[in-house]
């Protein structure tokens, strides 16, 4: 019975961390992140833009108010893109932690589904065919691929990049959107048309990607688009 109770209940690590954390594997996702992570992490709940995701924001933000974007019903977003989101992104991404997608994606199908988006079908922002080379991974669809499963939806990879464009990192929005326009197709009409979109990716910076993704699918065909990503 002590072996059971054991089992059921730790040793146990941080999900995040792999700290040694009493949690059970099968608790919740923030249940399975150790207080030490917890504390570095900003979630973001009320208020915030409802459009975009912005926290500490109760109505449309400066950027959403003037700026294009219509295709994108909305964003929601998990966390405030402060220093330790920033590190574990680069550690999934760079470092060989591709595990963290599953404790990850598990936090924004979570944020999604309280949210009140109800989506058809999931799908991700695509890699240039050049830069998925590099990489060998496509972040986002990692975390697209877990986040549908948590949500019991479809994973359909329906874009493709077939324009490469430069690092955005130094960029402003404007700059962003001219080097994005054009650089997403979908591959799949028949599948778009008339469903109800979930694309995901990382962080949402500018919100160039995703509505140059929504407008791509929203020319499909697809009936509304949303999106989530794991940091704004």
């Amino acid at each position: 019975m002590i072996q059971w109770k054991k089992w059921f209940t730790g040793p146990g690590s941080c999900c995040l961390c792999d700290a040694p954390h009493r949690a059970s594997s099968w608790s919740a996702v923030w249940e399975r992140v150790c207080p030490s992570c917890r504390c570095r992490l900003h979630r973001i709940d009320s208020p915030c833009c409802p459009r975009c995701g912005r926290a500490g924001i109760g109505s449309l933000c400066e950027d959403c108010l003037t700026g294009p974007g219509g295709e994108l019903e909305r964003n929601v977003a998990v966390l405030q893109y402060t220093a330790y989101p920033r590190e574990l992104i680069h550690l999934y991404k760079y470092r060989g932690r591709e595990h963290l997608a599953r404790p990850l994606a598990e936090m924004m199908a979570e944020r999604v589904f309280s949210a009140g988006i109800r989506a058809e079908a999931v799908t991700c922002v695509p890699l240039h065919p050049q830069r998925l080379k590099e990489r060998g991974f496509n972040q986002s669809e990692r975390l697209a691929q877990e986040a549908a499963r948590h949500l019991g939806l479809p994973f359909i990879p329906t874009l493709k990049k077939v324009r490469s464009t430069p690092p955005q990192s130094k960029s402003s929005r404007w700059e962003r959107m001219a080097m994005l326009e054009e650089a997403f197709q979908s591959s799949d009409w028949k599948r778009i048309a008339g469903r109800v979109w979930l694309v995901i990716d990382d962080v949402y910076t500018t919100g160039a990607t995703m509505v140059e993704c929504a407008r791509t699918l929203k020319r499909a065909g697809a009936q509304r688009i949303y999106s989530a990503t794991l940091a704004r």
